[in-house]
């Protein structure tokens, strides 16, 4: 059944790459710190949208030509990372079918001069979102600056129907915590993301969920996007299970299994943004990703320079390590962590589960000898599958996944694209679990 009330991924997907324009000179592919003036904004998200080739692959993401075509922007905020404030988000309002809707757009991360959203982005530590839980902390102080901004527009924001609130990468992670705070005030909200990061920790998934309704929220991944598959534990997704229906993971549009193209807004753009898609059609494109934890070992062990340099043996060991550190993840909770790393509960855990496991399954053994091949551990019988040697493991995954990052780094800001959030260090490991 169609919700009316709902955008269309067309316009959920060019609001959300919109967003950046919001940042000072993003339209002449040279950012900077500071905010763009709201003239400029207005023709790049309803206007003739002139100038966007560099950012969206040639594609005018302006939503005159769409059915948003008569909307209003009504204001252009800011919003601070690490104490530096710069254009954040927009403002949209609009009526449909009798009723009011305005959307609140919010931009992912931007390493401009002073690194801030990545500083932002990195801060794993926990802050308490009322009526949900503990919460990302750079996430919720982001959230806490733009609020600021949004409170100029706090009669329109409550006098809507419905509140639409839209964002990609570090943007998705506020826009959670914009669809949060209005949805507690009892407002009707819808939640769009793209490429988020996990945003609530223990229970606090849950309770968005609750509080805003799992059928209203739209998230959207690319499977190899490296920002959704791993963050520090606790931390988790809205609509992360394999069977929410609106948890929409899509096949990666690049081809290759290390690209940090695909995390950009453009590719989601490019997915998702044709007029006749519907979120029936990305539901159906979902069915065709493989969600097996066996994408994630593929990706950690495979180049596109050099695709044989893995044998399918050791992704399948590495595979089921993950399935195991998903089997903890869901069970064991937050218990017992104090004290200790996460990484090293998870490394006991593991290397008691799989011992015993090995011991009843010989080819559960050579699968483990050579993911710990790979990762220049030794395994040759049940007595080394220890903690120290499962954490060598796992810190080698990291290994593999921090040079990403930095490449991300160098490539987002030569291109003036969206880049990748860069979550943690090596503890980090604990939290690369697809979903």
């Amino acid at each position: 059944m169609t919700d009316q009330d709902c955008l269309s991924p067309q316009e959920a997907s060019y609001i959300a790459h919109n967003a950046y324009f919001t940042l000072k000179d993003w339209i002449s592919g040279q950012p900077a710190i500071g905010m763009e003036t709201r003239g400029n904004v207005r023709k790049m998200v309803i206007g003739d949208g002139l100038g966007t080739v560099a950012q969206a692959g040639g594609a005018n993401t302006s939503l005159r030509g769409t059915d948003l075509a008569g909307a209003r922007l009504d204001r252009v905020f800011a919003g601070s990372t690490a104490g530096v404030s710069t254009g954040f988000g927009y403002v949209l309002s609009f009526s449909r079918s009798g009723r009011r809707h305005v959307v609140v757009a919010t931009r992912g991360t931007r390493a401009e001069h002073s690194k801030a959203d990545l500083l932002t982005d990195g801060r794993g530590s926990m802050a308490t979102m009322p009526g949900v839980g503990p919460v990302h902390h750079g996430f919720r102080n982001t959230f806490d600056s733009v609020k600021i901004g949004l409170a100029r527009d706090e009669k329109r924001l409550m006098d809507a129907d419905v509140v639409h609130c839209v964002g990609h990468s570090l943007g998705g992670a506020v826009a959670t915590l914009v669809a949060t705070h209005f949805a507690g005030r009892g407002k009707h909200v819808k939640l769009y993301t793209f490429g988020s990061p996990r945003v609530g920790a223990m229970g606090s998934s849950p309770a968005m969920e609750a509080l805003l309704g799992k059928q209203n929220i739209y998230r959207v991944a690319h499977d190899l996007d490296p920002v959704t598959m791993f963050g520090p534990y606790p931390f988790s997704h809205v609509n992360g299970l394999p069977t929410d229906d609106n948890n929409m993971i899509l096949v990666s549009p690049t081809g290759k299994l290390l690209s940090t193209a695909n995390h950009e807004m453009s590719e989601y753009v490019l997915s998702i943004g044709s007029p006749d898609v519907t979120w029936n059609t990305v539901r159906l494109r979902s069915l065709a990703v493989d969600r097996d934890n066996a994408v994630l070992a593929r990706w950690l062990l495979r180049s596109s320079d050099s695709p044989g340099w893995m044998t399918q043996s050791a992704a399948q060991g590495l595979s089921y390590l993950m399935k195991s550190l998903t089997h903890v993840l869901k069970t064991a909770g937050f218990v017992g962590v104090t004290g200790l790393t996460a990484i090293d509960l998870f490394s006991a855990t593991l290397a008691n589960n799989l011992s015993r496991q090995a011991e009843a399954h010989p080819e559960l053994m050579g699968w483990l000898q050579r993911a710990a091949g790979w990762a220049q551990q030794v395994i040759t019988g049940i007595a080394d599958i220890t903690a120290k040697v499962i954490r060598g493991i796992l810190v080698a995954m990291m290994s593999v996944l921090r040079p990403i990052a930095n490449q991300a780094i160098i490539n987002g800001y030569g291109r003036g694209l969206p880049l990748p959030l860069i979550l943690g260090g090596a503890t980090a490991v604990a939290g690369a679990v697809l979903g």
